[in-house]
């Protein structure tokens, strides 16, 4: 995995914050004792951490953190998307002090639909499994079935959908809500299947989680057309199942983790970032098997859409 790490030592005044590299990657600030205190990162690292010099001058949690830095470490990557990865990653595993605490769910449950025998679609809580392959779409992640349910429900609150065909009101006939002015009417025949799934999957579509659309796992290509000095000029970024695997300075770096591959749990935040780079594509994709060259779906759907 890569680890280009340059150790500057921190200075208000000298000449050490000046040496900052100018270019992507991640930093992380340390107090006199070694204790980590912050992570962050940047396209422009010495850039950033000027900010955090200008910041901190102001009272609050910022000045706490400054007065406190003593060292600053550096780990440059090839691009943005490399940083965003790594720093994502790094505070998780690494809990600096001054990072918002991002806590990892060991169980997941997302939504999945099924059409009942009158065609409306239903919403069904089921365990997120991470390392298995999802064959279909899913929608958001909830720490257990009860979000889930309630989920639902403001969705039908806000939207006026009924909960009758969507299996979470049990009877027959209008529903209550349907009474009270606050459905629709799918459940007494006055709204079609098909106008309701609609406005369902219209409501749903901002939490979905797609099925990952490769057969195996993946390498991002990431370049810098012009590296600063100690930054690499390429990166590669094992992903599986939206899962991201690290970032490593060539393909054959990346075969080692796929001969032992690790259960990685599923991370909201780095699949956000994986899916927006292949979305965007703002990458080059390789098969991380046989390292050939593969077409981009997700970017050829948006261009067919445009």
């Amino acid at each position: 995995m890569s680890k280009t790490l340059e150790t500057i030592t921190f200075s208000r005044a000298g000449e050490a914050v000046a040496s900052l590299p100018r270019c992507s990657g991640v930093y992380r600030f340390y107090d006199a004792e070694g204790s980590l205190l912050y992570i962050g990162k940047s396209v422009d690292i010495h850039s950033r951490v000027t900010q955090h010099l200008n910041e901190g001058r102001k009272p609050g949690r910022h000045q706490r953190l400054m007065s406190q830095v003593s060292r600053i470490d550096c780990q440059l990557t090839a691009g943005e998307i490399g940083a965003l990865l790594v720093e994502n990653a790094a505070i998780k595993a690494e809990v600096p002090l001054f990072n918002r605490r991002q806590r990892r769910l060991r169980r997941l449950w997302t939504i999945t639909l099924q059409p009942s025998e009158a065609g409306f679609l239903k919403p069904i809580a089921i365990d997120f499994a991470p390392t298995g392959l999802r064959e279909t779409d899913t929608f958001g992640l909830f720490a257990n079935k009860h979000r889930v349910t309630a989920s639902i429900q403001n969705l039908a609150r806000d939207h006026a959908l009924c909960l009758r065909v969507m299996g979470l009101d049990k009877g027959k006939g209008a529903c209550f809500q349907h009474q009270l002015g606050r459905c629709d009417g799918a459940c007494a025949g006055e709204e079609s299947a098909a106008s309701h799934n609609a406005r369902l999957l219209e409501q749903l579509d901002r939490q979905r989680i797609a099925a990952w659309p490769f057969s195996g796992p993946l390498l991002l290509a990431e370049r810098t057309i012009h590296p600063a000095d100690g930054q690499p000029e390429q990166q590669y970024h094992l992903v599986d199942q939206w899962a991201w695997h690290g970032c490593f300075n060539s393909p054959a770096e990346a075969q080692q983790p796929l001969a032992r591959p690790a259960a990685i749990a599923f991370d909201r935040d780095a699949y956000r970032l994986i899916y927006s780079a292949l979305f965007r594509g703002r990458v080059a994709l390789q098969d991380a098997v046989t390292q050939e060259p593969l077409v981009n779906p997700l970017l050829a759907t948006r261009l067919s859409a445009s």
